[in-house]
């Protein structure tokens, strides 16, 4: 096992409207819960049952995760446009 960075995620926080990630340096970052639908929608179970990385939080249930990059520019996360009829 590596040693811990200071961006790894040692754990994470979810209120009822935000989720936080606290990391090895001691910062806490956190984003309203409304930017991941996913995450709100999940079960407890599906919740507890995530994997912490360094830069990333992942819930293997929900095949979804959060990234701390990302999480600290304060925008909710882009979310990628379906292709329209007839192209891929």
């Amino acid at each position: 096992m590596s040693a811990r960075t200071e961006d790894q995620v040692i754990e994470v926080n979810i209120t009822e409207d935000t989720v936080y990630l606290m990391l090895a340096d001691g910062r806490v970052i956190g984003n309203p819960l409304s930017w991941h639908p996913w995450l709100a929608q999940a079960t407890d179970a599906q919740r507890r049952n995530v994997e912490l990385y360094e830069l990333t939080a992942f819930w293997p249930d929900l095949d979804e995760g959060l990234d701390v990059t990302e999480m600290m520019k304060g925008e909710p996360p882009r979310i990628a446009a379906a292709p329209a009829e007839g192209q891929a």
